[in-house]
């Protein structure tokens, strides 16, 4: 298609100029600083003191790793049995970690978690420029960005020990080291058991490419179930399955967004209060419908990773680029359908989307579709920072106004608050339509016969 030529004295329009923030960034991540090492380092470096200092200004507002170090400190007292049930056994020898190598006092244990989670991220990045190819500026800039907009949730969470192994199990994947991806993915599963539906995302190979991927899962899989199952009893090894459903609605999940934002304009009859399991969820008018839609999304957020990852297997001859788009429908797929959205559940999300571009880094940019997919991921990244950032503003920084009463000119700010909160829940809800179409687009029925009749051809070809 040809391009006229503007008349002579008119004002030609860029594009882009009705956005000059977004032109000042690009203008500033150029490709000879993305391609940096020493701006990067000090890009990160930057980024988590700007973290740390957040942390000291809200102090003791994120509570959780306090609740870890008292129930860990009762490890001799009462046994894994009694003790955090809501997390897979080897979660506790994970936390139970901090506290030896801080001596057993409460601040110990805190900086030594801390620390692991330092360590944790530094490792991550330092794999993605290592690993990254042509895209390994963006994929640091990405994790920078993204462990910056989270703030110390990441830190003071212990959702990075679950979430950093699937992003790591992808890059093993791109260099056929296919048993450490499946042990990556178990070992991720070990924590916290989400993970454990990621590993139909890694097969989709040969048979000896699917057998090494279910070997490395189901290898540290038996060996940490045993051991569970050894030290706390077989009804502590289920606990997990059964605590979230237990649960009420929960003032962040989706599903709570319209009793939490008739709420906030006085419509109905609403109260916002902390339950026994130590979150704050919303009762009220309703709310017993959307907790029954809430349980019937429930069972299909599992039904869906499952009947993709099917389809995905038997379609087979996937590329890494669309094994990315499952593993991330897969725990978009749990955060949007539960009656749950802490705010750490966007770090599930984080490795894989960062692990994506050492997925697009490695291909060479005259391949097909390398311009659409790099497209695409910009998209969806740019996405994914935009609801972390709106997760950070809700929580920590304004929860206290949007789960408590107010009064005097602070009750003024909950509905502004509570906008927020509904801002970020329906750019999860884009996000997770972006994916979904995305997905289709290669195991849509169409597609499906294209890539048998393909693989018929070859094989009589071979006859």
């Amino acid at each position: 298609m040809s391009v006229l030529p503007a008349p002579v004295g008119a004002t030609v329009l860029n594009p882009t100029s009705r956005q000059p923030w977004l032109n000042r960034a690009r203008g500033f991540f150029t490709h000879e600083r993305l391609a940096n090492a020493s701006f990067l380092l000090l890009l990160w470096l930057g980024a988590r003191l700007i973290v740390f200092t957040i942390w000291a200004v809200i102090g003791g507002a994120q509570g959780d790793v306090y609740y870890y170090y008292d129930r860990v400190a009762l490890v001799g007292q009462l046994g894994p049995a009694q003790l955090m049930q809501e997390y897979p056994t080897p979660a506790v020898l994970f936390l139970y970690l901090p506290y030896l190598l801080g001596g057993g006092s409460e601040i110990g244990y805190v900086i030594a978690f801390v620390v692991i989670n330092l360590v944790l991220d530094a490792a991550f990045t330092y794999s993605l420029w290592l690993k990254g190819g042509r895209m390994r500026g963006q994929a640091v800039l990405f994790w920078t960005l993204f462990m910056t907009f989270i703030g110390p949730t990441a830190y003071l969470r212990f959702d990075l020990a679950t979430a950093v192994p699937c992003g790591w199990a992808l890059m093993f994947l791109l260099r056929r080291h296919n048993f450490i991806a499946g042990g990556l993915v178990g070992l991720g599963a070990s924590f916290k058991l989400w993970p454990a539906l990621l590993w139909p995302a890694l097969l989709g190979g040969s048979r000896k490419h699917n057998t090494t991927v279910t070997a490395g899962v189901a290898s540290v899989g038996i060996v940490l179930a045993g051991i569970s199952l050894a030290w706390g009893g077989w009804a502590r090894l289920i606990s997990p399955l059964s605590y979230q459903g237990d649960r009420g609605l929960q003032v962040e999940s989706i599903w709570a967004t319209v009793p939490m934002l008739e709420r906030a304009l006085g419509l109905g009859d609403y109260a916002v209060a902390i339950s026994r399991w130590q979150a704050f969820e919303v009762w009220g008018s309703d709310v017993p419908f959307w907790t029954a839609a809430a349980s019937i999304a429930g069972a299909c957020g599992y039904l869906l990773p499952v009947i993709a990852g099917a389809a995905w297997c038997l379609r087979g001859q996937g590329r890494m680029f669309e094994a990315t788009a499952l593993m991330l429908l897969t725990i978009t797929a749990l955060i949007v359908s539960n009656k749950t959205f802490s705010p750490q559940y966007v770090i599930w999300l984080a490795p894989t989307m960062a692990a994506a571009f050492t997925v697009l880094g490695v291909r060479s940019p005259w391949q097909q579709n390398y311009h659409h997919d790099r497209n695409l991921l910009k998209r969806l990244s740019s996405l994914m920072l935009g609801f972390t950032l709106l997760t950070t503003l809700v929580y920590p920084i304004s929860y206290s106004i949007l789960v408590r009463d107010q009064v005097g000119w602070l009750k003024y700010l909950q509905l502004p608050v509570t906008l927020v909160l509904v801002a970020r829940n329906l750019l999860v809800l884009w996000f997770f339509v972006e994916l979904l179409r995305w997905v289709w687009g290669f195991l849509n029925p169409d597609h499906f016969r294209t890539i048998q009749l393909t693989k018929t051809g070859a094989a009589q070809g071979e006859m």
